[in-house]
């Protein structure tokens, strides 16, 4: 890759009956705290952040990601990468981080981390994003970005994640949306709650390109590709094609 390239992932917390704490934003303040205060897996924050992001709500960890609450769901920032293999370790390395401390917490059996992207009882969505690093001169403007967009509409057809049945989210003018024909499987878990091309938002009116100006490194230089299209994936071969074919 010839760019700085990270990805970001929120994960779902599943309980199972067995579990008497039926809370399941308790169990990622849980690891949170197990791996910054008890594992020693990194450094947590001393200050605020952001005005969502008090002391305490995450750190960066040793190999030089990050991890963090984020609206009840534990959420890995992996490192900035240079090379695509490095990306696919460090994205596998915030699974196994999980995983490790839930089997160290003694509740492996009772509560699992899922990698998806859609909460199928309450129809919420939560994300996979990429994040690639721009020449700030580069034209980041519709018509420009018209190929783009393009590609990344296709590109689920060999990086969707898949899912069975659809939601219908409301529209962002919070209209009722019209009924749809049943849909049994989708190629992608994130398709149903995009609903535009280019936007600043990432909560409301999700878009393929999240336009917001947010380089998080020398604004005169850069600027920064977030995207939030792409669906979570467990295969390490899917990973590597979603963020290869599009640095």
């Amino acid at each position: 890759m010839d760019r700085i390239v990270g990805i970001e992932t929120e994960y779902g917390c599943l309980l199972s009956e067995e579990e008497p704490h039926v809370n399941s934003e308790l169990w990622p303040a849980k690891v949170k705290n197990y791996l910054f205060r008890k594992a020693d897996a990194g450094t947590i924050d001393l200050h605020y952040r952001d005005y969502e992001e008090p002391p305490g709500n995450g750190g960066f960890l040793l190999n030089g990601g990050r991890l963090y609450l984020d609206m009840g769901h534990i959420e890995y920032a992996s490192p900035e990468c240079l090379h695509l293999h490095d990306l696919v370790t460090y994205e596998l390395a915030g699974d196994d981080l999980l995983q490790s401390s839930l089997v160290a917490l003694g509740a492996e059996g009772r509560v699992s981390f899922i990698k998806n992207n859609v909460d199928h009882h309450t129809g919420a969505t939560f994300g996979c994003h990429e994040n690639y690093l721009m020449k700030r001169e580069a034209q980041f403007t519709p018509p420009i970005l018209g190929t783009l967009l393009t590609f990344l509409a296709t590109r689920q057809i060999f990086t969707g994640a898949g899912r069975v049945g659809q939601s219908n989210p409301l529209a962002f003018d919070f209209e009722p949306p019209r009924p749809e024909a049943q849909v049994n499987f989708q190629l992608s878990q994130r398709a149903d709650h995009i609903v535009n091309d280019i936007y600043q938002w990432v909560q409301f009116n999700r878009a393929i390109i999240n336009a917001r100006d947010e380089p998080l490194a020398d604004y005169r230089k850069y600027r920064r590709l977030h995207l939030l299209i792409g669906d979570s994936n467990m295969s390490p071969y899917a990973n590597a094609l979603k963020i290869g074919t599009t640095a």
